[in-house]
């Protein structure tokens, strides 16, 4: 798969190439195999988890044909054989082709970077250092209660629950060398009847049940590996938008119904004052708006609006 930006090259690569490097069966069944995923994204638009597996799979195809084309690259090396016959011919391929193996072994090397600095961060730093812009003091004990047994109930570890000193609205969860950790601002608390809150932490919580750091990490490597192929720009915020939505979902699952979600949804998205995860980092955050109303910039935000996950929730006609 070609990463340099360009309609040319584009079809330079999936229309030579293959015939050049003597892979066209492979090639072409993962071309065909990313254009079914892609097809089976856009027609599971009801179905966040079915999306989100499917544009994973294009990631994860992408992410193949990246490592085909650099051991293509290395065999050809290795064992000088002629792309083509046509001397004009093979300069021409050859040059794209060597882009792309350039161009994928650069994102390769940043994934591995990428992957390693997250783990680090995961390891070694606790809430505090991780994000020290945020101001935390102890949990009230009956949040800890509340947390303790959405966690039961979703059959997850309970993770350590720390109160954001903000009277901004808002809530996220992250990794520590402690594990998992909780972070919910005062002025969540002070703003949400006991019902809103319980969907909130729900809603936070999903997204451990949920293994969507695993995802999010996955989805934001592979995108730093393929950074010059324009399609894994819009698919990694696209699978991130996917995993609120079924965050949504499995909050309504855990607390038995979807109104104190919307409710509590509505009262923040009135109140304008949100406080989501530290930028830069790959927490994971729900109670934050896309402030833009332009589509197209929309395409590249991985938060969708409130009023999107609002009319998710109410299209739901059973909790299953």
């Amino acid at each position: 798969m070609i990463h340099v930006p360009g309609a040319l090259m584009f079809v330079a690569f999936f229309l030579i190439g293959p015939f050049a490097i003597h892979n066209v069966v492979p090639t072409l069944a993962v071309f065909g195999l990313v254009t079914a995923a892609l097809i089976l994204a856009l027609a599971s638009n009801r179905s966040s988890h079915r999306q989100s597996t499917a544009l994973l799979l294009v990631l994860a195809m992408l992410f193949y044909e990246s490592l085909q084309s650099i051991t293509s690259w290395l065999h050809i090396e290795l064992t000088e054989i002629p792309m083509l016959g046509e001397r004009e011919a093979f300069r021409f391929v050859s040059f794209f082709f060597t882009m792309n193996v350039a161009l994928a072994l650069v994102g390769a090397a940043a994934a591995a970077v990428l992957a390693v600095s997250l783990e680090v961060r995961k390891t070694h730093f606790p809430l505090a250092k991780l994000f020290p812009e945020v101001r935390s003091v102890s949990a009230p004990i009956d949040l800890i209660s509340t947390v303790d047994e959405i966690s039961r109930r979703a059959g997850i570890s309970s993770p350590n629950v720390s109160l954001i000193d903000s009277g901004n609205l808002g809530a996220f969860v992250t990794r520590s060398r402690h594990g998992i950790e909780l972070a919910v601002s005062v002025g969540l608390l002070e703003s949400l009847n006991r019902d809103e809150l319980v969907a909130c932490i729900a809603h936070e919580l999903a997204h451990v049940k949920n293994n969507d750091f695993a995802v999010r990490s996955f989805a934001t490597s592979a995108r730093v590996a393929l950074f010059a192929h324009p399609l894994s720009h819009l698919i990694e915020p696209a699978i991130y938008r996917a995993r609120e939505f079924l965050a949504d979902r499995s909050a309504a699952q855990l607390v038995g119904s979807r109104d104190s979600l919307i409710s509590a949804l509505t009262k923040i998205r009135e109140s304008q004052d949100y406080l989501a995860a530290p930028r830069g980092s790959i927490a994971a955050a729900c109670l934050f708006d896309s402030a833009s109303k332009n589509w197209f910039v929309r395409l590249f935000n991985r938060s969708p609006t409130l009023d999107a996950r609002i009319r998710m929730l109410r299209e739901l006609s059973v909790i299953d």
